[in-house]
């Protein structure tokens, strides 16, 4: 790992016109100066760069050396998560990175040890971080580098895509066929084993999120006809709603308060709606229609929606805005500026 610690060193070039910074948390009607960002590389196990930009101009605003990335984007989801003042960095070679957001700005990396894992995807409570490898979820508390507890995946075979949290469990998604829960216990810590989600359609899952008390999981393509998905929602150990959609291979998604967003690349879609106790309560297949070849990963905040994708052959960084009625209006788009990208992410504004 100290070859991976030394690779952090980094530069931060500020944008004109950048505005105060906003928590993460908070809500408010404009989100000027929002930062959009993704893991540039120029290929698998190539050292990654942390890129951001800002939403409006474009322009480059933090740049951040990182470790070797594991994981081309399609196979992953939330491999970088906010939550308040930290950032989570996944896809890395044998560990994870924690950084500190300062007014905006991406400081003092600390690696959180995997034994020699690579990380795929992270989650962050208000007790530490979580990350999922290939084989093992692991629990990092605040200010410790090493896991104080861990389960193994139900398959860990090499199909784990994504983590998520709820107010009382963590859940994984294995591309392979399963959604997990794990039951968490006093001060985050991992309590239980893996146990599977009942009653969800036997296909791929790959992008997961959770909100309060539940989790938004696409099966992106059903066992019974790989051509068609459809969005699942659990709570605890079982499905509560199940949503038809016409759109194809519903594969990423995220969530905001009471808003969920999910990506389709298959059809070249994005479908948001709102929840409720029950699931959701409103969704709109086609929020917007995206250009370009693919989308991957997304995130939301603010009433942002930023996507990864692919538009001409190269990776773009794309943003939406929430409208009345679930639809998207259409915000910005620009290349990553790197052969390879993977993960999307919305930050506040840099402050002056």
């Amino acid at each position: 790992m100290h070859h991976l610690a030394r690779s952090f060193s980094f530069t931060v070039l500020v944008a004109a016109g950048a505005t105060a910074a906003l928590p993460r948390t908070s809500r408010a009607d404009t989100a000027t100066g929002a930062q959009i960002c993704s893991l540039g590389s120029a290929d698998v196990g190539q050292p990654g760069t942390l890129i951001c930009k800002n939403v409006a101009t474009g322009a480059l605003t933090q740049s951040i050396p990182l470790g070797a990335t594991v994981a081309a984007a399609g196979g992953i989801g939330a491999s970088l998560i906010a939550r308040g003042d930290r950032v989570l960095v996944t896809n890395q070679a044998g560990g994870a990175v924690l950084l500190k957001d300062t007014d905006g700005y991406l400081r003092s990396p600390v690696v959180l040890q995997t034994d020699g894992e690579g990380s795929l995807s992270g989650a962050l409570s208000a007790d530490g971080a979580y990350v999922l490898t290939g084989t093992t979820l692991r629990f990092f508390p605040n200010g410790q580098s090493v896991a104080s507890s861990s389960a193994k995946l139900l398959l860990a075979d090499g199909s784990a895509a994504e983590v998520t949290l709820t107010e009382h469990d963590a859940y994984v998604s294995e591309k392979n066929g399963s959604l997990e829960a794990f039951a968490l216990g006093r001060g985050g810590r991992i309590t239980g084993r893996a146990t599977a989600v009942a009653g969800i359609s036997p296909g791929v899952i790959v992008g997961i999120a959770g909100f309060d008390d539940g989790v938004v999981a696409p099966i992106a393509h059903l066992a019974s006809n790989p051509g068609q998905a459809e969005i699942s929602v659990a709570r605890g150990f079982n499905q509560i709603q199940r949503v038809p959609t016409k759109e194809v291979a519903a594969c990423w998604t995220a969530t905001d308060d009471d808003e969920a967003c999910v990506a389709n690349p298959g059809s070249m879609t994005v479908s948001c709606g709102r929840r409720g106790p029950g699931g959701f309560e409103s969704y709109t297949s086609a929020a917007a229609s995206l250009v370009g070849e693919s989308v991957f990963d997304l995130d939301m905040w603010q009433g942002l929606v930023g996507f990864q994708g692919v538009h001409d052959g190269a990776p773009v960084l794309l943003t939406y805005r929430r409208t009345p009625g679930d639809f998207l209006a259409f915000v910005s788009e620009f290349p990553v500026g790197t052969a390879k990208a993977a993960g999307a992410l919305l930050l506040p504004p840099l402050s002056r």
